[in-house]
C-alpha cells in the first residue's frame, strides 16, 4: 500500500511540474556559488603510484576516439563529428532528445535500451586510462580522461537530457569523476576544475531531490547507491552549506536501506548474484570512505557487508565465476582489472580487504591497490550450503557444485525461477540460466531469459510462473516450501502454477558419487496439462538415443522422452550466444513424476 501511495504521489509530482521547479531551485543555487566555493577537495582516494595493466592500452586508446569498452564486453562507438554524442544509442544510432529536461523524458522512448546510452557516462574509460597511464607515462590519457569530462559537461547543461534521469547512474559518475580527478589532479587546470565541482555539485543536489523515487518505488541497489552519492557530498565537498544535511540523510538511507536490501542469511533483495556484487561493491566504497575519514559508520551495516561477502563466496568456483543467476546488466563498479566480468574475486579480495584487512583470493587486489589498501594475510571463511532467508541451497562433492533456488517472494521478482537448479561439474557450467541479454528489446525474445523457459526448472502449459506487468513488474509472485534438505538431498515445491492451472511443482535432489538424480512430482493434475522439465546450457549435446543425452561431461538420462531446442544464452549484458535446451515433455492428465539422472565422466 505504501508504494501504491507513492507512485501516486509521485505521478501528481510529474505531472504538476514539481520537478520543473526543483531544477529551477538547483539553477539558481548552482549561480548563487561563489567563485572561491568551485575547488575540488584532496580526497587522497587513489595511489598514485598504481602500476596498471599493458592490456588497457588498446581500450584507452580506442575510448579516446568514443569507442568504448562497454559492459566489460564489447566495444560500443559513441563517435560522432570528432566527438562523443552522449545522447547516442550507439548501436541504433538513435539520439534522445536533449533539449528536454530529464524528468520529462520517456523511460522509454525511440532511442531504444537507455542503458547503451548511459554506459559511456557511467566513465567505464575513466579506468583505462588510468591503467594506459599508470603503464606509459603518457599524457595523452590524463589529457582525454579529463577533456572527456568537461566535453560531458559542456554537452549535458542541467537539467537536459536522459544523463540526469537515473540518480544511480549520476552517482556511478562523479566516483568516477572523483577518481580521475584524484589520480590526474596534476594535469587539471583551475577552470577545468571550477567547471567539474559545480556539475558534481547540481548533479547531488539532484540526486537528492529524488532519491525517495529510488527508496520508496525503485526499492533496490538504486537507493543504496544515491545514499553514497549523498555520502560523497558530506564527506568531501564541505565548501557547500548543503554537506552535513546530505551528509546525515545520507547516512540515514544507507542504514534503512542496508537494513531492508540485505537479508539476514547475506542474500540479497533483488535475487541476483551480479546486483549483488554491484551492492557489495558500493557498500564497500562508501566503507573505505568513511574510514579514510574517520567517520564511524554503524556496525550494523559493516555487518550486512561481511555477511554479502560469506554468502557470494560461497557459490563461487575456482575461476572466480559464479552461477549467472537472476538479472544480469553489465554493471561493474570499477572496471581496473583485466579479469573477466563474470569473475568475482577482485570485487571479494577488496571487500574482504575493507571488512578484516585480508583477501580472499590474490596477494594483489587490483581495485585494493588502485585505492592504496593492501595486505599479504590470506583471509579464511567458511562456505556456506544453506541460506534459508533467500531460500538458495548448495549440494556439492569435489568435482560437482549444484545450487536450487526455493523462495517464497516478498520482495520484486524479475524472474521466472523457481526451483531453477543450475549444475557444474568440475568448474564448468553445464546446465545454466540463460542470462539478461537486454531490458529494451521485444517481450517474446526477453521471455528467453527471464521467462520460466530461460531456467532449469518446470514449465506448465507452455506459461510463465508468473504473469509480467509492464516492463519489469510481475503479479502473482511465487510462494515455495522447503519441504527436507540436507548435504545431499533437497525436497521443495512451488506455487506459481497453482492459481492458474490447480498444479504445484515438487522437486526432489539426491546427490550421489558423480551423480545428481533429479525427480519432479507434478501434483493436483485435474486435466491434460503439458509439462516440460528445461536443461539450458552451452555445452555441446549428442543425442544418445530418445531418452538420454551427453551435454559435455554430463549423461542426461530420463523417463520421459526427449528433446533438443535452440537457446540463447546471454553471459554479458547486450550479447547473447546460441546454445541448447534440453526438453522432457509429456501431457498427463494426472500426478506425474518426471525422473532425470545426470552422471558425470572426465
Amino acid at each position: 500500500m505504501d508504494w501504491i501511495l507513492f507512485r501516486i504521489k509521485y505521478l501528481y509530482w510529474q505531472k504538476s511540474g514539481y520537478f520543473d521547479k526543483v531544477n529551477k531551485k538547483i539553477i539558481k543555487k548552482a549561480k548563487e556559488l561563489k567563485q572561491e566555493q568551485l575547488y575540488m577537495p584532496k580526497f587522497n582516494l587513489v595511489n598514485r603510484s598504481f602500476q596498471g595493466d599493458s592490456s588497457f592500452i588498446e581500450k584507452a586508446n580506442k575510448a579516446i576516439k568514443g569507442n568504448i569498452y562497454a559492459f566489460s564486453h564489447e566495444y560500443l562507438n559513441y563517435y560522432e563529428n570528432d566527438n562523443i554524442a552522449w545522447n547516442m544509442n550507439p548501436v541504433s544510432k538513435v539520439k534522445a532528445n536533449r533539449n528536454i529536461s530529464w524528468n520529462n523524458l520517456p523511460d522509454f522512448g525511440e532511442y531504444g535500451d537507455i542503458k547503451l546510452i548511459w554506459e559511456a557516462s557511467r566513465f567505464p574509460q575513466i579506468y583505462y586510462f588510468i591503467n594506459a597511464y599508470s603503464v606509459t607515462q603518457d599524457e595523452k590519457y590524463a589529457k582525454a580522461c579529463l577533456k572527456q569530462i568537461t566535453d560531458w559537461i559542456d554537452a549535458n547543461p542541467y537539467p537536459l537530457g536522459v544523463n540526469y534521469k537515473c540518480g544511480q547512474e549520476i552517482t556511478f559518475r562523479v566516483i568516477a569523476w572523483i577518481i580521475a580527478i584524484d589520480y590526474f589532479r596534476d594535469f587539471l587546470s583551475s577552470k577545468d576544475e571550477k567547471k567539474i565541482v559545480a556539475n558534481i555539485y547540481i548533479a547531488l543536489l539532484r540526486v537528492d531531490a529524488n532519491i525517495d523515487y529510488a527508496a520508496k518505488a525503485v526499492k533496490n541497489n538504486h537507493s543504496l547507491s544515491e545514499a553514497v552519492g549523498l555520502i560523497i557530498f558530506g564527506l568531501y565537498f564541505k565548501q557547500f552549506e548543503e554537506s552535513k544535511k546530505l551528509l546525515k540523510r545520507g547516512i540515514n538511507y544507507l542504514q534503512k536501506e542496508c537494513a531492508y536490501q540485505i537479508y539476514p542469511d547475506g542474500s540479497y533483495i533483488q535475487h541476483s548474484f551480479t546486483y549483488q556484487r554491484l551492492a557489495l561493491d558500493v557498500l564497500s566504497f562508501v566503507i573505505m570512505l568513511c574510514k579514510k575519514n574517520n567517520y564511524d559508520l554503524s556496525e550494523s551495516i559493516t555487518k550486512k557487508h561481511k555477511s554479502m561477502i560469506v554468502f557470494l563466496y560461497s557459490f563461487i568456483q575456482d575461476n572466480g565465476w559464479l552461477p549467472n543467476y537472476g538479472t544480469n546488466d553489465g554493471a561493474n563498479l570499477f572496471p581496473i582489472s583485466r579479469k573477466d566480468y563474470r569473475d568475482f574475486r577482485e570485487s571479494l579480495d577488496f571487500a574482504s580487504l575493507i571488512s578484516w584487512g585480508k583477501t580472499l583470493f590474490f596477494k594483489k587486489n587490483s581495485i585494493g591497490l588502485l585505492f592504496d589498501i593492501q595486505s599479504n594475510e590470506k583471509n579464511l571463511i567458511n562456505k556456506q550450503i544453506r541460506f534459508d532467508d533467500g531460500g538458495y541451497y548448495i549440494l556439492k562433492d569435489r568435482d560437482i557444485f549444484s545450487f536450487i533456488r526455493c523462495h517464497s517472494y516478498h520482495d520484486r521478482p524479475a524472474q521466472n525461477d523457481m526451483l531453477h537448479l543450475d549444475v557444474w561439474y568440475k568448474g564448468v557450467n553445464i546446465f545454466c540460466d540463460t542470462g539478461s541479454y537486454s531490458y529494451n528489446t521485444d517481450k517474446e525474445f526477453k521471455n528467453n531469459f527471464n521467462g520460466t523457459t530461460g531456467h532449469n526448472t518446470i514449465m506448465i502449459n507452455d506459461e510463465n510462473q508468473m504473469e509480467q506487468v509492464l516492463n519489469f513488474g510481475w503479479s502473482n509472485w511465487t510462494q515455495s516450501k522447503l519441504l527436507t534438505f540436507d548435504d545431499n538431498h533437497f525436497v521443495g515445491e512451488h506455487y506459481g502454477y497453482k492459481k492458474k492451472f490447480g498444479v504445484t511443482c515438487r522437486r526432489e535432489i539426491l546427490k550421489e558419487n558423480n551423480k545428481l538424480t533429479i525427480i519432479d512430482s507434478i501434483l493436483n493434475i485435474t486435466k491434460d496439462t503439458n509439462i516440460k522439465q528445461i536443461w539450458n546450457t552451452k555445452e555441446e549435446v549428442e543425442k544418445i538415443d530418445d531418452f538420454s543425452v551427453k551435454a559435455g561431461s554430463c549423461i542426461l538420462t530420463s523417463n520421459q522422452p526427449i528433446n533438443l531446442e535452440e537457446a540463447y544464452i546471454s553471459d554479458y549484458y547486450n550479447s547473447y550466444e546460441k546454445g541448447t535446451k534440453i526438453i522432457i515433455e509429456i501431457v498427463s492428465g494426472k500426478d506425474i513424476d518426471i525422473k532425470t539422472t545426470m552422471e558425470f565422466v572426465s
